[in-house]
């Protein structure tokens, strides 16, 4: 493809997720009016079971939903991307019915306040699953279709069958079909174009995937493609990694290079078209996929396909979809080097998740040496057992709050409603341990609160939305003839994520040399301060902020402070039962709420102020890691990484000169390797500059490309707040 034919290409996706108009003349229902039909038909009482409800609704959607396709795209367009017209019309509906008749009024009330307060969240999660894309890509849509039938008929010759299980396997039969259907709209569209090269190849892949499995490595990426508009945009349930996409897709490469179907440059031009896809789609968190792991015989699965999709990355200067990369000590140097270098030189949106970690993880929860060899990667960094996995993350514990509450004798200091534990006051605590004991109980009984709560509700998760397309794709869903989302998966794991640890560390170590050692203070005058926001107490603020005794810097009270409440959360959870025959596992990930949750936390004894960003995964609060990268990796690994099984990831800063030339570039592969090699589990890095900052800042249109690291993901500096720039900058100049 020349120059002008991805320019003309480009142009065209940039209208093709965001356009509202851009779908104004395609075949099919207008979205609007297909919408507004599921809504009336869900207002109904109907008789169906929620697979065969959900299935048909699947079904009729994509029987009428306006398609397009070009003879310049090869990857087709629906009109319910990024709309998700099942949200609003199946989903949201049940799962808010649903949380009204599972919990008393008086807990939904709790639940509100507290989700309201940002001082634990509660949800319904359908983000966190990964589909066996070994089992889409073998099979085919037809082949995962007669599969589920063949398990069926399996199923009633063994003994009776149930109203549930012949609901499941049906469900999963109407979907399947629907989608067969929908790939004969596709053809019958694909046949109209104008016969350019791509719109040949495009009609020629829709007719393989429509009676089998690909071929090709196109129409494995097609096939891939699909299966994910599909589940995420139709079925609403998040797919949330392409999966291994060197691996499974290394032998599609080889067929078309030996048979001579394709050449290394058109290969190239068919990757530019699918991460192209990603780019245009501005999905919010990003979307990722994964590079590398351990072949049986102890070698690294990176191969020169690996390469090739990492140089037509870096040439597009993308910054979604996300990449991750399993690294180890087979890992190849010059593939690490690759990578590294792409992120010196701008493009951030490359995470590192060490293979020891999870191999030692995994193997110490009780997972078998090929699993833990073989686990996905998924999410912005999480890691889970391949092909077979559904985890949900439905509570969130905010640590920073928990914190005040035990300041305030369990009542919330912004909305003053009793939300913990009676403790005592503030000057009842003789010692630290004694207000570190209370500062444990808000935080256990929170956590009970939200566990017991989500027990509850995960019962019911394949009630208020069935996953019929994901099941067919777990083999083991197939044998219990049971939803993912129930206890069909393999493995049925619910995350616990913290937030905030680090920046709760912070004021823990102040209160505890400023209050308890040195007696510079007394509690009731620290927490005057705090309600006051630091207003007419500026010394004091200055004081605490300065001090360097921070998480981050490789320092023994803030570090075991830190480990020791956050490891206490994990080894009280980590592997009780959950509600759907799984266990809990602990993360430390905040997501994108250590912004979002920012402004209704009061004040903390670190010196920050109302509305500061908190600390973000198990990374060093923004400023607060003066002593460097390399102090701030010996903190992390202070911790016992078996026990976050879910995740525990550190976002590392560096200044461009820290890193410049071979030397640099060295200093950076020794600096991920030492991680790894000490078992830590996710790295990332931003390299940034505080005075090219400072000019982002002054000439955004001078900047439009500049990535920053979020958590899990990248955003474009311009999209970034006044605010959240300037943090970064903060960060920039330590």
């Amino acid at each position: 493809m020349q120059n002008s034919d991805f320019t003309r290409e480009r142009n065209y996706l940039e209208r093709k997720f965001v356009d509202p108009s851009f779908y104004d003349d395609a075949p099919g229902v207008p979205l609007n009016l297909l919408k507004t039909r599921l809504k009336q038909r869900f207002l109904k009482e109907l008789p169906l079971p929620p697979p065969l409800a959900k299935a048909d609704a699947f079904a009729e959607l994509l029987d009428e939903v306006q398609v397009k396709l070009s003879p310049c795209d090869r990857f087709p367009g629906i009109a319910a991307c990024p709309a998700k017209p099942l949200l609003g019309t199946f989903v949201a509906p049940r799962v808010e019915a649903g949380m009204t008749e599972l919990f008393s009024p008086e807990e939904k009330q709790e639940i509100d306040r507290c989700n309201a307060t940002r001082l634990a969240q509660l949800r319904a999660d359908y983000e966190h699953s990964v589909p066996d894309w070994d089992a889409v890509l073998q099979l085919g849509f037809s082949g995962l279709l007669k599969r589920a039938e063949r398990y069926q008929r399996r199923y009633r010759e063994t003994g009776p069958s149930s109203p549930e299980a012949d609901a499941f396997f049906e469900s999963i039969q109407i979907e399947y079909r629907a989608i067969l259907h929908f790939l004969d709209r596709l053809i019958a569209e694909a046949e109209k174009l104008q016969p350019t090269p791509v719109a040949r190849e495009l009609t020629a892949a829709l007719r393989q995937l429509r009676v089998g499995a690909p071929n090709t490595l196109y129409e494995a990426l097609l096939q891939i493609w699909l299966y994910f508009q599909l589940s995420e945009y139709v079925d609403i349930i998040q797919t949330r990694s392409f999966g291994n996409l060197d691996r499974v897709l290394y032998p599609f490469y080889r067929y078309d290079l030996d048979s001579g179907c394709c050449h290394p440059a058109e290969i190239r031009e068919i990757f530019r078209s699918f991460l192209y896809q990603m780019t245009a789609m501005h999905y919010k968190v990003g979307h990722p996929f994964y590079f590398g792991g351990t072949n049986p015989d102890g070698s690294s699965t990176i191969n020169e396909l690996s390469f090739l999709i990492l140089d037509v990355y870096d040439k597009l200067g993308i910054f979604d979809p996300k990449l991750q990369i399993k690294v180890s000590p087979q890992t190849p140097v010059a593939f690490l080097d690759k990578a590294l270098d792409m992120i010196r030189r701008g493009r951030n949106s490359i995470a590192f998740v060490g293979e020891p970690c999870i191999r030692r993880a995994m193997l110490h929860q009780g997972y078998s040496q090929r699993e833990a060899d073989t686990a996905d990667i998924k999410g912005c960094y999480e890691y889970c057992a391949r092909g077979g996995t559904v985890e949900t993350a439905p509570v969130t514990v905010n640590t920073v709050k928990i914190l005040g509450l035990t300041l305030h004798n369990g009542v919330e200091p912004l909305s003053g409603r009793q939300l913990g534990p009676r403790t005592g006051e503030p000057e009842e605590f003789k010692t630290f341990g004694a207000f570190y004991k209370a500062f444990l109980r808000q935080l256990f009984y929170r956590y009970d609160r939200h566990i017991a709560f989500a027990k509850k509700l995960e019962r019911h998760l394949d009630r208020f939305n069935p996953a019929p397309m994901l099941s067919a794709t777990f083999v083991s869903s197939l044998e219990q003839a049971e939803d993912g989302y129930a206890r069909g998966a393999r493995y049925n794991n619910t995350n616990l994520w913290i937030c905030g640890p680090a920046t709760t560390a912070d004021a823990l170590s102040m209160i505890r040399r400023y209050v308890f050692e040195r007696r510079e203070l007394t509690l009731p005058q620290l927490v005057a301060m705090l309600d006051a926001d630091w207003d007419g107490f500026d010394f004091w603020r200055r004081k605490l902020r300065n001090d360097p005794e921070k998480f981050g810097n490789n320092l023994d009270l803030p570090d075991q402070i830190a480990r020791h409440f956050t490891e206490a959360i994990a080894r009280r959870y980590h592997g009780t039962p959950n509600g759907r025959g799984g266990i809990h596992t602990v993360s430390l990930h905040s997501s994108n709420r250590f912004t979002e949750w920012a402004g209704q936390v009061e004040a903390t004894a670190d010196g920050r102020r109302r509305g500061d960003e908190l600390s973000k995964n198990m990374t060093a609060t923004q400023g607060a890691a003066w002593k460097g990268a390399t102090a701030l990796a010996a903190s992390v690994l202070k911790l016992d990484s078996r026990l976050f099984m879910a995740d525990l990831s550190v976002d590392i800063m560096l200044h461009p000169s820290e890193i410049r030339g071979e030397n640099g570039l060295r200093a950076m592969r020794a600096l991920l390797m030492a991680y790894v090699n000490h078992f830590g589990h996710a790295i990332h890095f931003n390299v940034m500059d505080a005075d090219q900052l400072r000019q982002a800042q002054r000439e955004p249109e001078k900047f439009r490309d500049l990535q920053v690291r979020i958590c899990g993901w990248n955003v474009l500096w311009n999209s970034l707040s006044r605010k959240e720039q300037d943090a970064y900058i903060q960060q920039a100049e330590r």
